[in-house]
Parts: structure tokens; C-alpha cells; sequence
């Protein structure tokens, strides 16, 4: 009997993960064609139902929020809705042999062993073997483009590029339980660590930079899977930093506008009208004064080195070297520029109810229905 493998990428959240799901969607048909599921029914192209679904009860992120208000259910029901989704789209697809379950939420979600364990008895149910692959990228860089993720999820402040940004992504913890940037988004060897406690699954430690820049993370991923990646010319840049001139619109509109609704449920105009303000508002890329960017990578100096000697032997990941970086950095000019394009904007948001009408009860009753039976995405 051919033995089943999952394949689990982890992230880290910008390490290309966006481009790999795109590569993944992209390919879906030919991949089956080789034994190679890419499930749908827990998200797609990310599968953040099943993050959510994982997540300890109490732990409330601004997914599995989302997931709550709008489909109305528990906690419970939505756990056993993603499980039974999964299971019976795995049952329903004959031929394969390898499943693939990608989402950077992985890495930067699920943080307690009752949580990754939660992932793998899921798995476990399907497949013999699980294989996870993470991708890590400098602590100082990763900040920088995740900075501009912590703005589209709600963050109301142009600096602090490099202070602790989880509350964004949790809005509601159980008593006792504690998130922290520090420990849980940049401490790569904690979040390992994670995944090294299986004793009955495989890990892969990639770098999203590696010296001479080849191969990138779409590429490295198709190895892993034994597929040609093909001209990764042609994959779009998805996902990617926003200007420091449309991060300083956001993180004003932000103040006075919720991304999401007190209920949990995403504020789908404000949401629109952010995309709109990324999509047109072209200008510099952001950056920090050297010396803060120099600073901030220190404090993982001492555990990057003992991840880079367990993982990286050779090629020695997370490179000095921080040219890139000004000596020092004034957006003062800049903030002043843009005033009288922020009043327009405001000027907009204000016209958006900020409580859109609920779904009449027959159509919430019918998404819930659909959701719970795995019909939705």
C-alpha cells in the first residue's frame, strides 16, 4: 500500500509564501496528475481555516474572528467543520499521494505544543508522514516587509517599524497566555524548536537568501516536490511591501477606522478602500536609520547563530552587511507632502459605514449551513 506524506509549509510570513500558493493554485491540475493534492476546502490559496481551527480555545486571532462572526459558530463546531472539510475532500480525490497544507500562519500562530499537536493529529488521520519546510529570512528585513502586513491588519502608527506588533493579530487571549513578537515572530530557534519536539516528523530549514540569491523560495519548494518550477519570471509579485507614503495614509486612517468590526467580522468597504490607497499610491520604499536596523538584529545574534549551525553549516544564512540602510532617516518632509492627499482620503473613509448592515438571518443561517459542510472558502 503506497505510503501518504504531508507536506507542511510553515512560512516564515514573507519568505515568499505568497508566491509559492500562487505557484501552487497555479499548477493544481498538473500537480494531481503526480500523486500531488492541493486541498482547497480549509482556504485557498492559504489555508488559514485550518490555522484558525488549530488555534487553543480562548485564542482568538483576527482569522479565526473572522471565521467565528461570520459563519456563527464555536470554537468547537469550527474545528470539527475544517476537519470534516478536509477529510472529506481528501476521500473524495482519488490518486494521490502526497497532500500539501501551506500557510505562514503555521509559524506565527500556532505557538503552544497543544496547538501544533492539534495540526498533527489532523493530519496523522490521513497520511503516514508529515513533512515540514519553513523558510527564514533576517529578523531586520522580515520586520521591514512585515511592517506593512501589521498596517493592512489595523496598526494606527507610522513608526515603531521594530516594536511588538502581535496584538494586531491577536485581539482576544485567554487569562494566562501571553503573545510576544519577540519570542514568537523572530525567535527562530524557539520556533523550530516547535517543530524538532515531533519526534515522528521531518523538518526541512531553508533560507528565503541564500548566498548567490538562487534558488529562491518557489523554486527551493518545487524541489522538495520533485516538480519543475518553470519560469519563475512569470510569477507576480503578490503580497508585496507598501510604499512608505501609502504606510503613512493607512496608519492615520487607521486611527479612526476599524479593518475589523467590533464582532470580528472584516469591515469589507474600509478593507476595499485600503487596497485602493496600496494600488495607487506609488512612492519610496520605507526604511530605518542603520543603526536602529543594526540594533535589532543583534538581539537574535546569539540564537541565529546556533539555528545557523544546526541548519546552515555551509552557507551561513542571515549575512552581515547593512548598506542598504541610511545613517539616518527624516519623513517629516514627507508627512507634510501628503496631507492634503490624506484629507481626501479621509474624507472618504468617513463616508463608509463603519457598521454594515448584518446578513439577514436566512442568508447567515444558509453561509453557516454551507460553511459547516465545507462548501465554502
Amino acid at each position: 500500500m503506497t505510503r501518504r506524506t504531508a507536506i507542511v509549509h510553515v512560512g516564515v510570513e514573507k519568505t515568499g509564501s505568497t508566491a509559492i500558493q500562487h505557484w501552487l493554485v497555479t499548477n493544481q491540475a498538473r500537480l494531481l496528475d503526480c500523486g500531488i493534492l492541493v486541498p482547497t476546502r480549509i482556504g485557498s490559496p492559504n489555508h488559514t481555516k485550518l490555522v484558525a481551527a488549530c488555534l487553543d480555545d480562548g485564542v482568538i486571532d483576527n482569522i479565526k474572528g473572522h471565521l467565528l462572526a461570520r459563519d456563527g459558530l464555536s470554537e468547537r463546531k469550527l474545528r470539527d467543520g475544517v476537519a470534516r472539510s478536509l477529510a472529506r475532500e481528501l476521500d473524495a480525490t482519488p490518486g494521490w499521494n502526497r497532500v500539501v497544507i501551506t500557510s505562514e500562519l503555521i509559524s506565527s500562530r500556532l505557538h503552544s505544543p497543544s496547538e501544533i499537536e492539534r495540526l498533527v493529529s489532523l493530519l496523522r488521520r490521513h497520511v503516514d508522514d508529515i513533512h515540514f519546510v519553513i523558510f527564514l529570512r533576517r529578523q531586520d528585513e522580515l520586520a521591514l516587509s512585515r511592517f506593512s502586513s501589521a498596517l493592512r491588519a489595523g496598526h494606527a502608527d507610522f513608526d515603531g517599524v521594530f516594536t511588538d506588533l502581535s496584538g494586531n493579530s491577536f485581539p482576544m487571549l485567554p487569562a494566562g497566555r501571553s503573545v510576544d513578537d519577540a519570542l514568537e515572530f523572530f525567535d527562530y530557534e524557539r520556533i523550530i524548536s516547535r517543530f524538532t519536539a515531533l519526534a515522528d516528523a521531518r523538518l526541512t530549514v531553508l533560507s528565503y537568501d541564500p548566498p548567490g540569491g538562487s534558488p529562491g523560495p518557489v523554486r527551493a519548494f518545487c524541489d522538495i516536490l520533485g516538480q519543475p518550477a518553470g519560469d519563475e519570471t512569470a510569477i507576480p509579485v503578490l503580497n508585496s511591501a507598501l510604499s512608505a507614503e501609502a504606510q503613512f495614509l493607512i496608519s492615520q486612517l487607521n486611527r479612526h477606522n476599524r479593518v475589523q468590526l467590533p464582532n470580528g467580522e472584516r469591515n469589507e468597504p474600509y478593507r476595499a478602500l485600503l487596497r485602493r490607497i496600496e494600488a495607487e499610491v506609488a512612492g519610496e520604499r520605507r526604511t530605518v536609520p542603520r543603526a536602529e536596523a543594526e540594533a535589532f538584529l543583534a538581539r537574535y545574534a546569539a540564537s541565529n547563530a546556533r539555528v545557523a549551525d544546526a541548519w546552515f553549516p555551509q552557507d551561513r544564512p542571515f549575512r552581515e552587511g547593512f548598506g542598504r540602510y541610511p545613517e539616518t532617516v527624516d519623513y517629516g518632509p514627507m508627512m507634510a507632502r501628503m496631507r492634503p492627499e490624506l484629507e481626501r482620503w479621509q474624507a472618504e473613509a468617513a463616508a463608509i459605514a463603519e457598521n454594515p448592515e448584518p446578513a439577514p438571518g436566512f442568508g447567515r443561517a444558509l453561509r453557516r449551513m454551507l460553511s459547516f459542510a465545507g462548501w465554502t472558502r
